[in-house]
């Protein structure tokens, strides 16, 4: 995208896909996380091994403190591997700078979090635009056009002027999945993405999220919730952080 790059049609859910390149988007091999603190150590992740190939949808599911979230830090960036060999879009991890997994990361990822993270103080166009804002060379007119037409996709465009607050949860969901798909990411990753919703908003954002999978993305969520399950291609189960279930 460069600038004055168009907002995309009503239907273009921005996601990347290359149906030509067979490298795996993730690649681990004995991947491990431990947790340090002065009193003790926490083995969150020990030696997980998983592929994710490119436009696959895959559940990650498991107890409670299992390290699911963990796994989708690491996948995502957001946390580093203590050990083992990971590879995103077949770029090695390991060894790469912070500014230098950053970079990856705002190029390559879009998150949707339990939480949904939106930023209080910015409207729902403004939070939907950040993460272009923070790539750069893309003006501010072209960001806010992509902004507005992923609300409209969404179903939210009336509400672009709104804060998170004057929102419902689902409705914050929805702009959250907005977000992660402005910048047109190859990777969608969503960590307990209907924990906070009831069952009505829960299946429009997994409905969303089925839908940049059809469309090409590659989708990896968490979840407990069964009634999701069939959505997935494949599942991959964790117990005490190692994999019990491929």
């Amino acid at each position: 995208m460069t600038n004055g790059t168009a907002a995309p049609a009503a239907g273009d859910m921005g996601v990347h896909t290359d149906d030509t390149d067979q490298t795996p988007m993730v690649a681990m091999r004995d991947v491990g996380k431990v947790f340090v603190t002065e009193r003790m150590e926490t083995h969150a992740l020990e030696n997980v091994s998983l592929t994710v190939r490119r436009g696959e949808y895959l559940r990650i599911e498991g107890p409670s403190g299992c390290g699911k979230s963990t796994l989708l830090g690491v996948i995502g960036l957001i946390e580093e591997a203590s050990g083992g060999d990971y590879r995103l879009d077949g770029v090695a991890v390991a060894g790469l700078s912070r500014t230098q997994r950053a970079r990856l990361r705002n190029r390559l990822l879009g998150f949707v979090f339990q939480s949904f993270n939106l930023i209080a103080d910015l409207t729902l166009a403004e939070n939907v635009e950040l993460p272009l804002a923070y790539r750069g060379g893309i003006d501010r007119q072209a960001r806010r056009e992509r902004a507005l037409a992923l609300l409209d996709r969404v179903g939210l465009a009336p509400r672009a002027g709104h804060y998170p607050a004057q929102l419902s949860g689902g409705q914050q969901q929805r702009a959250a999945i907005a977000r992660a798909l402005i910048g047109e990411p190859a990777l969608l990753l969503a960590d307990e993405p209907t924990g906070n919703l009831d069952a009505g908003a829960g299946g429009e954002v997994m409905d969303l999220l089925a839908e940049c999978h059809a469309e090409g993305a590659t989708v990896c969520v968490v979840s407990h919730d069964p009634a999701y399950a069939h959505m997935a291609d494949r599942a991959l189960r964790l117990d005490q952080g190692r994999v019990v279930a491929p």
